[in-house]
């Protein structure tokens, strides 16, 4: 083949937790990944060298633009001659949905699959990890629970239905700026692990609010208090469990009931771009 499209889909967070500043700098986490069905698209055509093009303003063709740091790593890696990447950008940068994460990880998957390489190769891993701490997730997606930099994945199945509305507020919040203003001393900081205790897999939706948290909300919403009327305005509305996703901006509502979830996405599209999803589920 000459050409692909590979269809790169958005995560969000159940759950989140920082434990404590690691002493390579980065942040000890432990967190519960959901892949959902909302995501950017891309088409990668063989090519000589590299070139990216996208219908996003908010993107240049620059060396910090992940998808051209994956096709370098890719091409370097695996002796590809190289590729013509666009991409069609509809997840927002900086709502915690790891776009740019999983944009990354589909140049690695899409372009071995184009040049007729195993996708499931132990170096794409291994490349994932340089790109970014979520990147390797969203190599298999699905739902995963990860610690470390969220790059240690153990794959998990949440056995309880559930249909997701997404709330895009239009601000973008640095994930670099979340975890440098982020107190420590009021996160759980603890080297006890919170959320692996649970029996994940049995947890029922209703049980969610009680069991998970996101230890972003508190900073993001003393900056942004307009994002915590809008999760309690997703609980007032009938949310059966509702949080930011990440850093932010982006927060979700969880429903057990399509009808309620259609409804609350009615008054809130009035002032928000919302979209329903569903998880991916991957057995």
């Amino acid at each position: 083949m000459d050409s692909i499209e590979v269809n790169a889909n958005a995560k969000i967070n159940l759950a989140l937790a920082v434990k404590y500043k690691r002493e390579d700098g980065y942040h000890e986490i432990e967190l519960i990944y959901q892949e959902i069905d909302f995501h950017d698209k891309l088409t990668l055509k063989k090519a000589t060298g590299i070139e990216f093009s996208t219908d996003s303003k908010d993107l240049q063709n620059e060396s910090s633009n992940l998808c051209i740091t994956a096709a370098r790593l890719l091409i370097d890696a695996f002796d590809l001659p190289g590729m013509n990447i666009h991409l069609e950008k509809k997840l927002p940068i900086g709502a915690g949905l790891g776009g740019g994460s999983s944009d990354a990880a589909a140049v690695l998957k899409g372009g071995l699959e184009l040049y007729g390489r195993e996708t499931a190769d132990k170096k794409v891993l291994s490349l994932a990890e340089k790109i970014g701490s979520d990147v390797p997730f969203f190599l298999n997606g699905g739902t995963a629970y990860g610690t470390g930099r969220g790059e240690i994945l153990k794959n998990i199945q949440i056995m309880t239905d559930y249909h997701i509305l997404l709330i895009l507020p239009d601000i973008t919040i640095s994930t670099i700026w979340a975890y440098k203003n982020l107190n420590l001393a009021l996160t759980r900081k603890n080297h006890d692990y919170k959320f692996k205790g649970f029996t994940i897999q049995n947890l029922d939706l209703i049980h969610f609010r009680s069991e998970f948290y996101n230890d972003f909300e508190n900073l993001v919403f003393k900056h942004h208090p307009q994002l915590a009327i809008v999760k309690a305005e997703l609980y007032e509305l009938g949310a059966d469990y509702a949080s930011l996703s990440g850093s932010g901006s982006a927060l979700y509502g969880l429903y057990s009931s399509l009808s309620k979830a259609e409804e609350t996405s009615k008054v809130l599209s009035r002032r928000f771009s919302t979209h329903l999803c569903h998880p991916v589920i991957k057995m």
